[in-house]
C-alpha cells in the first residue's frame, strides 16, 4: 500500500483530526504501543501529513490536500477495507482471548435465499441501519463525547449474490 493508509497510520491520522496532541496523548487515544508510535509518527512527518511543535503533533493542514485525496481513492480505501476485513476474521478467530475481553469481536455470516419481498425488508432493515450510524455521526458533531479513537466500533455489513463473490475470487487468482 504506497500511497494508502495502514490501519495504523489510519488511527494516528484521526485522532490528531480531532485535536493537536502529544506523544502521551496519542498513546492513550489510539491505544499504540510507544515504540510503534515512535516509528510511525516521524514516517509520517517525512510524508507530510503530521507537524510537530514543542512536543505536539497535529495534522500538516497546509500539506493535506496534496495526500488527503489520494490515501482516499477507491483503490486505497480497498486495501485499507481489507486489511480490516483480515483483522476482523483474525479477532473473531481468537476464541481463547475472546472470552477474557469485555467486548468480543463479532462476525455474522448468513447464505440463504430470499424471495423478492424478503430482499426488499432486508435491504429496508440495511437502509435503517446506514441511517442509525448517520444519525450517531451527525450527533457527535452536535454534542462530542470524550472518546478514545481506539474506542470506535468498526461495523461491516453488505450483501452480495454468493455467484458474484465466487466469480470476483476466480477473476483475483
Amino acid at each position: 500500500m504506497n500511497d494508502g493508509l495502514l490501519i495504523i497510520e489510519r488511527i494516528i491520522i484521526e485522532s490528531l483530526s480531532k485535536k493537536e496532541r502529544n506523544l502521551e496523548e496519542i498513546k492513550l487515544d489510539t491505544n499504540l504501543d510507544h515504540a510503534l508510535l515512535m516509528n510511525i509518527l516521524p514516517h509520517l512527518l517525512m510524508k507530510n501529513m503530521l507537524r510537530y511543535q514543542r512536543g505536539v503533533y497535529s495534522i500538516d493542514k497546509e500539506n493535506c490536500f496534496r495526500w488527503l485525496a489520494q490515501v482516499n481513492q477507491d483503490e486505497n480505501v480497498k486495501e485499507e477495507a481489507k486489511e480490516l476485513f483480515i483483522s476482523l476474521v483474525n479477532e473473531y478467530f481468537k476464541k481463547d482471548l475472546q472470552t477474557q475481553r469485555a467486548v468480543a469481536p463479532s462476525l455474522k455470516i448468513q447464505k440463504m435465499w430470499l424471495t423478492k419481498d424478503e430482499e426488499i425488508i432486508l435491504r429496508s432493515h440495511m437502509a435503517t441501519l446506514e441511517n442509525f450510524f448517520v444519525n450517531v455521526k451527525d450527533s457527535r458533531k452536535t454534542r462530542p463525547q470524550r472518546e478514545r479513537t481506539c474506542e470506535q466500533r468498526v461495523v461491516i455489513w453488505g450483501l452480495s449474490q454468493y455467484s458474484d463473490l465466487v466469480d470476483g475470487v476466480l477473476k483475483a487468482v
